[in-house]
């Protein structure tokens, strides 16, 4: 097995552009977000242009919602032109994807009066023919291609497998979870049905942990802070890294609210949004893939994710993402616990209530 580690969008893409060029059987995609601007065009140019057999790609309902990071139908939204634009684009760039032999379906409908707006399809998994794979975080759209992210890259048949049986059930509407085993990956996949259980593991994870837990997430939240916070009472040395300007800004609160009551290391990584997810613990066991370790990943949404113990790539993800990210982040001092965080706990668990209203078994 072969994984590397791809950090940011241009070693990404790179790679990528050069496996769906070479493919000859399959060309699976499946994503958050797809937008008809640069970045959503180059994957539709390249997926048009590969010689594959079979080529689809799934987009979640979210797409037909948000574009560049707004909500298409705010009031203001609906007279911005330039948002408007994008959007028959995006319509116009899946539309042509279709009639030259690219499927594009959209999973995952929010319901009406958008009552399962929280429940999305979160994973991002990419399959080229029988051995090459990606799990991560990056979506195809410009304003993701510009964040900080992170994805993995992975050269083996049974991964490859594994994920493609994810992408297909999920294209016949259905909801995938499992787990696969690989020597030294783990690879777990939830279906938004039963993730308090399918995320035990993790937690079994953070609970043993006896020196560091390392973690970089935008949007970290209870339950996983609880978990943290266990930890850190146990002695554990607990450093959190989050983007010094959250593209959501009602996390930055809550996030000093958490490290202030957790006495969580907190960290804040300056200049452009961070949206890279993974949590390293004890140096030895990285967690890494689309899950934001949040309320709404524990909750509700389908996640894909890898638990690696190969100390190689453990010591490039510390080489290329801890230690540079941490030294070009500010470390928060004599930080406070804002009492807007036990606010904004409640709102999280009250949506939470709502969507699991309408949430089939």
């Amino acid at each position: 097995m072969q994984i590397d580690l791809l950090v940011d969008s241009g070693e990404f893409w790179l790679r990528l552009a050069a496996d769906i060029a070479a493919a000859r059987a399959r060309v699976y995609v499946q994503t958050l977000s797809f937008e008809g601007d640069a970045a959503g065009t180059r994957l539709a140019e390249a997926m048009t242009a590969s010689p594959a057999a079979d080529k689809r790609i799934i987009v979640d309902s979210y797409t037909k919602y948000v574009l560049s990071d707004k909500f298409l139908y705010t009031p203001g939204n609906l007279f911005d032109s330039e948002l408007r634009r994008e959007n028959k684009a995006t319509v116009a760039m899946i539309a042509d994807l279709n009639a030259r032999n690219v499927a594009v379906r959209f999973v995952n409908p929010v319901g009406p009066m958008l009552c399962r707006f929280a429940c999305r399809n979160h994973k991002k998994i990419i399959v080229v023919d029988d051995r090459i794979s990606y799990i991560g975080g990056v979506n195809f759209s410009d304003h993701n291609f510009l964040w900080h992210d992170m994805m993995l890259r992975i050269e083996d048949g049974p991964a490859s497998d594994f994920l493609a049986n994810d992408f297909l059930v999920s294209w016949d509407g259905g909801h995938f979870g499992g787990t696969v085993d690989l020597g030294s990956m783990r690879l777990l996949s939830l279906d938004g049905r039963d993730n308090p259980t399918a995320f035990a593991p993790i937690f079994e994870l953070i609970d043993s942990a006896t020196e560091s837990i390392y973690v970089q997430s935008p949007y970290l939240t209870f339950p996983f802070c609880d978990r943290l916070r266990q930890a850190r009472q146990r002695g554990v040395t607990v450093t959190v890294v989050t983007p010094e300007e959250n593209n959501k800004k009602a996390m930055d609160g809550y996030i000093r609210w958490e490290a202030a009551r957790g006495d969580f290391d907190l960290w804040l990584y300056p200049g452009r949004m961070t949206h890279l997810k993974a949590m390293l613990i004890d140096g030895r066991r990285l967690i890494a893939g689309s899950s934001n370790f949040d309320y709404f990943s524990y909750r509700f949404e389908q996640e894909t994710m890898a638990v690696i113990t190969d100390p190689d790539l453990i010591s490039m993800f510390v080489s290329r993402v801890v230690e540079p990210d941490q030294a070009v982040s500010r470390l928060v001092e004599n930080h406070t616990a804002p009492r807007s965080g036990y606010l904004r706990r409640l709102q999280m668990l009250s949506l939470g209530q709502v969507s699991a209203w309408f949430t089939p078994e």
